[in-house]
């Protein structure tokens, strides 16, 4: 295939935008309409074979059905000799796929709209009797507008067809990481199937990563037979407990045990309250360390006791004799004024790096480190060849954001580094630059490994910590950050 072909009198192919198993995808113009257009093109050896070519007829004439904002227009499909073809609307953007590994992971807010609007795209299928099949970041995309697109129904199949079945029975169709257990056992997917996807995808908007991936796709398929899933909240700080509970109840492996239907997904997601979250008790992380806690022998406990009394008569003995030696003969003094409310430990929503006078950021998949209170773990910069950054910049760090503005009382950075230096900034919003993010709120130089950041009570929901000297090694590295404000 090649530029400047013109397929069936009407369809210029202007450049390729996309390959896939089965076809690739160009950017095209409709000479008729004179609008642009995608042209797929099935790959000629699939062309010749009579199966695909039906499955990828059946392609164009289920996904025509569908009219939906959600879902990639069809506009017409034919032949052009030996060549097969579907045009659909050509859409300006880039895929979820690109956005994850890019962003690493997406705020709760981003994936639940997300989330909801390919629910919504799948219902609207699943209610004219088509399943996707295929549901994963790769065949969703996000337009330069912001809609959200769910594309590529190039391997479903009518639910209502009877006998229509393409492939050899038994074979799995779709992407290792994202297949339902009945999926991967051989068993007849349908609109729950889906759903199961769409838990997968979730799950990686909200973790930056699947929560099943091997060294070979058998692997990887097998493990949503068998596998346990890690709950989100245990990889990333900051998701809600009710998007988590979608998460868990959409990838349930039992079918009957998920959402029956992708409308329910939509629901469910729409009814979350990010604000109502913050009820709950302010933490960055579980209460109880993913290795659980190792329980002091019984034996050892009861040795304590004796000791413990005689230290409790001890201080109580000495207690009294404070009382009456005291000048005014142990009268109470007056009650003192009410206590200033202590500082909460706030929930950090997301943390990326921050590296403005660079590309933008500097290894953005190590940021839920610094939120997993795990001080083996870190987020760190690259080496470089001298002191400040070798000249090469004035600074890098990482951007925290809080579900909501707040008063902020201090920032506490944990790092196995002597002689670093850097400035907190604090805004309502994620600057763009360092000038965005305005005077720093707080300054340390040449810090001997940990530092506490007095922030003063200033109100923000983001909070930028900027390294300006990473110290002797020429090399930032930040083992866990926490925030304490009201």
């Amino acid at each position: 295939m090649t530029p400047d072909r013109v397929l069936a009198g009407r369809y210029r192919l202007v450049r390729p935008i996309a390959r896939g198993g089965m076809a690739e995808v160009w950017e095209g113009r409709d000479e008729v309409l004179a609008r642009p257009v995608a042209i797929k093109v099935l790959h000629a050896h699939l062309a010749r074979d009579p199966g695909f070519a039906e499955r990828f007829r059946r392609e164009a004439v289920a996904a025509a059905r569908l009219a939906h904002a959600n879902i990639v227009a069809t506009y017409d499909a034919g032949t052009d000799g030996d060549t097969a073809f579907i045009v659909m609307g050509l859409v300006g953007g880039n895929t979820l796929r690109h956005a994850i590994e890019q962003d690493d992971i997406l705020p709760p807010a981003e994936a639940i709209r997300v989330g909801v609007a390919v629910a919504d795209a799948l219902d609207c299928a699943h209610r004219n009797g088509l399943i996707h099949r295929d549901v994963k970041p790769a065949n969703i995309l996000l337009t330069d507008t912001g809609r959200v697109l769910v594309a590529d129904f190039g391997i479903a199949k009518l639910e209502a067809e009877a006998g229509g079945e393409l492939t050899q029975t038994g074979a799995i169709i779709g992407t290792a990481k994202y297949l339902s257990p009945e999926q991967v056992e051989g068993r007849t997917p349908d609109a729950r199937s889906d759903v199961y996807s769409l838990g997968v995808v979730l799950y990686e908007m909200l973790c930056g990563r699947p929560p099943f991936a091997a060294d070979t796709e058998l692997a990887t398929a097998l493990q949503h037979v068998s596998g346990e899933v890690l709950p989100p909240r245990r990889l990333v700080a900051g998701i809600p407990k009710p998007l988590e509970a979608v998460v868990l109840r959409a990838m349930a492996r039992d079918p009957d045990a998920r959402f029956q239907s992708a409308g329910a997904v939509k629901a469910a997601l729409t009814a979350i309250d990010l604000d109502a979250d913050d009820a709950e008790p302010l933490i960055t992380r579980e209460p109880t360390p993913p290795d659980g806690v190792t329980p002091v022998p019984r034996r050892a406990r009861a040795g304590w006791t004796p000791v413990l009394v005689v230290g409790l008569l001890a201080a109580a003995a000495v207690a009294i004799a404070a009382v009456l030696l005291r000048p005014d003969g142990g009268q109470s003094p007056s009650p003192p004024g009410p206590a200033a409310p202590a500082a909460q430990q706030l929930r950090i929503a997301q943390a990326t790096s921050f590296d403005p006078e660079a590309d933008g950021v500097e290894n953005p998949r190590q940021t839920t480190n610094v939120l997993d209170g795990d001080r083996s773990t870190e987020w760190h910069s690259n080496r470089y060849d001298g002191p400040a950054f070798a000249g090469l910049k004035d600074g890098l760090g990482l951007v925290f954001r809080l579900d909501r503005p707040v008063r902020l009382a201090e920032l506490k950075a944990f790092s196995p580094i002597r002689g670093w230096s850097a400035s907190v900034y604090v805004a309502a919003a994620p600057g763009q630059t360092l000038a965005d993010w305005g005077a720093p709120v707080a300054q340390r130089a040449e810090i001997a490994g940990d530092a506490t950041f007095d922030l003063s009570g200033r109100q923000g929901g983001a909070v930028l910590l900027w390294i300006t000297d990473p110290g002797p090694s020429h090399r930032a590295e930040i083992t866990d950050v926490t925030l304490s404000g009201s």
